[in-house]
């Protein structure tokens, strides 16, 4: 039985990044439609004086991609660059790329004009799954960058799927925003939602706790939601709620899981500070976190598991401490690994091997100046 780790895919509509604003219903009445091109939209409102103020690109769902100046005359040039943009984001969505899968040529064509579209750097990076194979398949959050995408996921991972084969759990950019802007409370319980159904329909729903044990033969595997939001605005950090730790102690004594052969742990924030580089630094942890790191490395390790996979730094290292479970921390999946300039790979582990231990796969080329990745 083969193992693949992946992690923050950061998927979304268009394989654009960034947080997202949906067009007020409240306010509908008061934008003129300019141009409609299959259901995106070019608004334009006015100001109290009744001449052109602003003018706005909305796609399908209402969400908000440019907002620019209405020019009071010739604007045609205005329309027609808001209309290109939504033209070359429509071929991207993840319903396009479901419904017209693209070739391995149309796709490197696509990523030569916007190489970190991670969209289109999924699709391709199935094709790499798809022929190595893995039995299980394990995604440690960030699925998405702003709570969009799943039914990529769905779509392209659908034979773990129907096996029970795929490992999920939640990553910050699944389930909040960073930014303090006002709503954020009402997104998150959005993004949230969207998680859960996700969760829900590739059979990977938390517990009351709010973490899950699935076994697969003889091997456990353990999701934790480390995704628990700060109040300091600007914060990525997460935290692994009281009610999981409790159930973990309580899943330690159940007979049938002392009885695994190997036990995995999932969890977003990593547990151990980040390593330094070579002749440099640690890199920047503020804000980034696992708050209750200690707490949980300590449940986890009198649990007895063997391995914590985790994601949300984009930087990979597999690490064994003594008498500690090894921590293995996947880069991005598609953005690559900021430690070694955008590679991209996923740790591939032989669970029958007398003494499994991670392997580095790499599945993709890096993207076009990885040095300069945001």
């Amino acid at each position: 039985m083969h193992l693949l780790h992946l992690s923050d895919l950061h998927l979304s509509r268009y394989g654009e990044s960034g947080t997202w604003t949906r067009r007020d219903s409240a306010e509908d009445g008061e934008w003129e439609v300019l141009h409609a091109w299959q259901r995106w939209q070019i608004e334009g409102i006015r100001d109290r004086k009744g001449k052109r103020d602003t003018i706005r690109l909305t796609d399908p769902e209402g969400v908000i991609h440019k907002v620019k100046s209405w020019p009071n005359r010739k604007d045609d040039k205005v329309i027609a660059g808001l209309l290109s943009i939504a033209m070359k984001r429509h071929q991207t969505s993840s319903e396009r790329l479901i419904t017209n899968r693209p070739t391995l040529e149309d796709l490197r064509a696509m990523l030569h004009i916007d190489p970190y579209n991670t969209n289109l750097r999924f699709v391709l990076l199935m094709e790499q799954v798809l022929s190595l194979g893995p039995d299980l398949v394990l995604l440690t959050g960030d699925i998405t960058d702003n709570g969009f995408g799943y039914d990529l996921v769905q779509h392209y991972l659908q034979p773990w799927i129907e096996r029970r084969h795929l490992f999920v759990i939640p990553g910050n950019h699944d389930t909040y925003d960073m930014l303090p802007r006002i709503g954020r409370r009402a997104r998150a319980q959005e993004k949230e939602a969207l998680y859960l159904e996700f969760a829900t329909s590739v059979g990977m729903e938390p517990g009351p706790s709010g973490a899950y044990v699935r076994r697969v033969g003889d091997v456990a595997v353990v999701g934790l939601n480390s995704c628990h939001m700060p109040r300091t605005p600007l914060s990525a950090s997460g935290a692994v709620s009281h009610e999981q730790l409790t159930w973990l102690e309580q899943l330690s004594q159940d007979v049938a899981f002392q009885g695994t052969r190997l036990r995995i742990g999932l969890v977003h924030h990593h547990l151990l500070r980040m390593p330094f580089a070579v002749g440099k630094g640690s890199p920047w942890e503020m804000g980034m976190r696992l708050r209750n790191a200690t707490h949980v490395m300590e449940t986890c390790s009198r649990a007895g598991l063997d391995f914590l996979f985790n994601g949300h730094r984009h930087h990979g290292y597999a690490v064994q401490l003594p008498g500690r479970p090894m921590v293995i921390s996947a880069p991005s999946s598609t953005l690559g690994c900021k430690s070694l300039v955008g590679a991209v790979y996923g740790w591939y582990m032989d669970l029958d091997a007398k003494h499994p231990f991670p392997v580095m796969h790499r599945l993709l080329a890096p993207p076009a100046n990885a040095e300069v990745h945001p």
